[in-house]
């Protein structure tokens, strides 16, 4: 529900120029902000006016046309409150806007003709070859399955999200979505994979169900790990050790989780070599996979994600369970 307070007038100055996306010159145009403000209020608890009225004393000659969809995000975060949540989303669709024009901008076209996008993208080596499995004809269809209006259930913490780590160059949300479920039916038999993708698309669009994050973020591309989690152990020789610290990079360049066990490590002052007292025990070694997860990220998606797992009978279990790390 909107509320009906009075409305406050934010007087065009035709003096005031903004500089578009595209790098071109332009009069403000108050009716094109309002325009934005209605549309990321539709349907919410949240009122248009209070969002314009936050926007009125940020407007300078040569704001640049980004420069006011931040400002509006950021007014509408600075309105969010445990009593007022519907900001958030609100925040979400303004992130949403920005990216749709500035897609506009690079590509020539929001959404509206896929078939093209798929195309492109695997000219330019961003989606699998394997997408054309489908001819020209059924990811013409495909893409009459879209609504755009899917992209405004996102807060703007999801919308963040979403944009910066699972999104290709140029690439909308629901083009992410359908790609991926094309993708994921097109082991069906020619005859139903179009119904089994219309299936999927749906259920992932109106998350009624998730994708673990390999397959969002790399079920499109080329070679991707589609794989979300990997257990590995270290046996007591460094050979075994460093095998392992190696494997947790790899698998988190490519996206997955690891858990890796260390029980087989030998305790804090046991026997090497022969010389006693002379094992610095696992902790040391659970740095090493610490750093690694810091230093190796899931594909540039997010941080990495090692789990480390130690048997209760080890003698370093009590320093283990005190023990912090950079990343908890």
């Amino acid at each position: 529900m909107q509320s009906t307070s009075p409305s406050i007038t934010i007087t065009p100055n035709k003096d005031i120029k903004v500089i578009k996306r595209d790098g071109s010159l332009a009069a403000l145009d108050v009716s094109k902000i309002r325009e934005v403000v209605n549309w990321a209020c539709e349907g919410m608890e949240a009122n248009p006016i209070t969002l314009e009225a936050g926007l009125t004393t940020r407007l300078r000659n040569g704001v640049t046309t980004r420069e006011i969809q931040d400002n509006l995000i950021n007014c509408a975060l600075e309105l969010c409150s445990p009593s007022d949540p519907n900001w958030r989303y609100v925040a979400g669709r303004l992130h949403i806007w920005s990216l749709w024009k500035d897609t506009l901008v690079h590509r020539g076209y929001e959404y509206g003709d896929y078939c093209r996008t798929v195309h492109n993208k695997v000219e330019q080596g961003q989606y699998d070859v394997r997408i054309l499995t489908y001819t020209a004809e059924e990811l013409q269809e495909a893409g009459s399955w879209i609504k755009p209006e899917w992209d405004k259930d996102y807060d703007y913490a999801g919308a963040v999200l979403l944009s910066k780590r699972y999104l290709l160059t140029d690439e909308l949300p629901q083009e992410a979505l359908l790609t991926c479920a094309l993708l994921l039916a097109m082991v069906e038999k020619p005859e139903n994979r179009l119904f089994w993708a219309r299936k999927f698309y749906q259920a992932i669009a109106q998350r009624k169900v998730s994708l673990a994050t390999p397959i969002l973020g790399n079920l499109r591309i080329p070679h991707g790990s589609l794989s979300s989690c990997f257990i590995t152990a270290m046996d007591d020789n460094l050979e075994s050790i460093f095998d392992t610290i190696k494997d947790a990079a790899r698998i988190s360049k490519n996206g997955g989780g690891v858990g890796t066990n260390v029980s087989r490590v030998r305790a804090t002052g046991s026997w090497v070599m022969g010389k006693q007292n002379t094992s610095g025990g696992v902790i040391p070694w659970i740095k090493l996979l610490n750093d690694t997860a810091i230093a190796v990220n899931q594909g540039g998606r997010r941080a990495g994600a090692i789990t480390v797992s130690l048997d209760i009978w080890h003698l370093d279990v009590s320093e283990f369970l005190e023990m912090q790390t950079e990343n908890g």
